[in-house]
Formats: C-alpha cells, sequence, structure tokens
C-alpha cells in the first residue's frame, strides 16, 4: 500500500521543561506571581518530532526515556502527538533532564536554567537497517552522536536525506556532520568547528566536511545559507513573539519536512522560517506547532523582516527557490 505521509527517524535529545513568564526578578526571600507557567516535554529531537507529527509526518523516535515522572510524562505526550515510541528504551532509574526557561514576556526571549540529568547515552543500535526501516529521512540533533552517526551511514547509502540540528559542537559532533546531507547551523556550532566567527568561513568550513547544503540561523535576523560558489539569505517572518523556546527545534523539523516533501533548498529554508514564527507565537517550547495548511498560509501571505546582524555585511546572491 502506497504511503502518503513521510516517515521520519528522529535519533535525539528529550528533556522536561517549565516554562515561565517572568517579568523581572524576584525579590530576595519573596514570592512573585506570574502570569503563566507550563510543564511539558522538550528537547531539541523530541520537539523536533513532535512538531513533524503535527505537520503530518510518521514519526518514530530513538531516545532513551527515564522512568521517573517526569519521563513518563514525557511519554504520555510524546504518545499523543502520535511519535511512536517504540525505540525508546526505558532508562530504569535514571533522572529526566530537566529545565526552567524563563521567558521575558515583553520580547519572547529567554533564559535557561537545566540540569543534564542521568540518562544513559542511547546504544549504538546492532541493527541500523532495521531501526531506520521504511523512514523517508533521517533526522538528528547531535546529542546521540555514535547511535545517529550509525544510522546516518546507512542512510547516505539509501541516498536518503540526513538532517542535522547543529546546535552545540561536542564529541562526536565533526563525525556526525560529515555523515549528514543537511547541516542547518546555530550561530555557535560551525564557527566552533571552524575555528572562525567568520560565518562564511565557518559554513564553507562546515560543507567541506561532506554535507551537501549548509545553512546558519540567525533568529529574528534570518538565515544565511551557502549555494555553490555563493550565499543567500532567506528572512524571517514578522511575527509578534510571546516565547522563543523552542523556535530552533520546529524550524528544524520545518526544513526536514519540507525537504522530504519535494522542495528545494531554499524553500525548505522559507519553509522552517514560517513554521518556526508561528511556534512563537504561543507559549512553551511545544505550545502552537502549526499543521501543514498553517504554514502554507504565512507562507503566503506573512510579512517578513530584512535579513540584519552578522549578514548584512556578507556580499549576498538572489536566490529564488
Amino acid at each position: 500500500m502506497q504511503r502518503n505521509e513521510p516517515e521520519i527517524l528522529v535519533v535525539g535529545y528529550n528533556a522536561c521543561d517549565l516554562t515561565v513568564s517572568l517579568p523581572g526578578a524576584p525579590p530576595v526571600d519573596g514570592k512573585l506571581e506570574v502570569d503563566h507557567m507550563r510543564l511539558g516535554g522538550g528537547g531539541p529531537g523530541a520537539t523536533a518530532a513532535v512538531a513533524l507529527a503535527r505537520l503530518g509526518a510518521q514519526v518514530r523516535l530513538a531516545t532513551p526515556l527515564a522512568d521517573d515522572p517526569a519521563g513518563g510524562l514525557q511519554r504520555t505526550e510524546l504518545k499523543a502527538a502520535g511519535v511512536d515510541v517504540s525505540a525508546c528504551p526505558a532508562a530504569q532509574g535514571a533522572a529526566t533532564p530537566l529545565a526552567a526557561i524563563l521567558v521575558d514576556p515583553r520580547d519572547g526571549s529567554r533564559s535557561i536554567l537545566w540540569s543534564r540529568g542521568e540518562l544513559p547515552a542511547l546504544a549504538v543500535p546492532e541493527d541500523p537497517e532495521a531501526l531506520l526501516g521504511t523512514a523517508d529521512l533521517l533526522y538528528v540533533d547531535g546529542h546521540e552522536p555514535a547511535a545517529a552517526a550509525a544510522c546516518a551511514l546507512v542512510a547516505r547509502r539509501r541516498r536518503l536525506p540526513v538532517v542535522m540540528d547543529a546546535g552545540t559542537f561536542r564529541a562526536g559532533s565533526r563525525d556526525l556532520a560529515a555523515a549528514c546531507t543537511d547541516v542547518v547551523s546555530s550561530t555557535v556550532f560551525a564557527p566552533a568547528l571552524a575555528g572562525s566567527d567568520d560565518p562564511a568561513v565557518a559554513l564553507r568550513t562546515l560543507r567541506a566536511l561532506g554535507p551537501e547544503r549548509v545553512a546558519m540561523t540567525f533568529g529574528a535576523d534570518g538565515v544565511l545559507a551557502l549555494d555553490g560558489d555563493g550565499f543567500f539569505a532567506v528572512p524571517a517572518f514578522a511575527v509578534e513573539a510571546v516565547d522563543t523556546t523552542g523556535a530552533g527545534d520546529v524550524f528544524h523539523a520545518g526544513y526536514a519536512y519540507a525537504l522530504v516533501t519535494g522542495r528545494g533548498f531554499a524553500d525548505a529554508l522559507r519553509y522552517g522560517a514560517a513554521t518556526a514564527a508561528i511556534k512563537c507565537r504561543s507559549w512553551g517550547g511545544r505550545g502552537g506547532l502549526p499543521t501543514a495548511a498553517a504554514v502554507e498560509e504565512l507562507l503566503a501571505t506573512g510579512p517578513v523582516r530584512a535579513p540584519g546582524g552578522p549578514l548584512a555585511g556578507i556580499p549576498l546572491r538572489r536566490r529564488e527557490s
């Protein structure tokens, strides 16, 4: 039977988030009433899995889930979102990573306090072929580099896209990035890998490892992408941001969904930008995750910001698709 929805395997990280609207510093030895507090699942890979399912993909997640209350909350939330957690081993007696996310209600910016927890690393699969199954795309967030790299090698042999949300440069990141087809970097990953704060140098160094498509996200300033020998920019959408928590995770999910459904490089980046912009209108890393129809509406009607910040100093060429 023919499948209409793309199938995606996500290998990555999960956490439990408490998101708090914090208008100012609480008084010492006192109390401060806040307007919003939200408890829910988080983590780049797990949040991307939920976002992909919301867009319409069939999603299987591979991440260890603790058997503590926070881990149980995550497992329940993931299942309710339609994410297949059959590849999520139960980490007996472990503590779930926790994060307290303090959001400034004036502009949606946030600061994060977090604890790593006690989750063991995801074991390298004995049979990566079986874990990948009939997936059309592999999505990794860099937090399980050994297991992700094993799956990426299989995916590359099958000529499948392998998308990496490259947030923090850590042990195993270089080899994993080299095994991917698409690496979309934060403002710190590619510069750390390249040893240069120049975005152009960083992206050229990143692509030299082997990925076919590389880009770097700059939040409200847009996205810088390397295409052939030149660069092009993709603007961010102009929305009223309530909470930017999870925006990067959701951007990468939107990009991956667009790519696996046949869009080109620039269009996939625009799709990711629209997906993230809609999320920023709501509280919590998984609040307000859009459907594909909502993303298409913003793509057609939404105003965009002029690329700024570091992008303003880089020679860009026009790229339509």
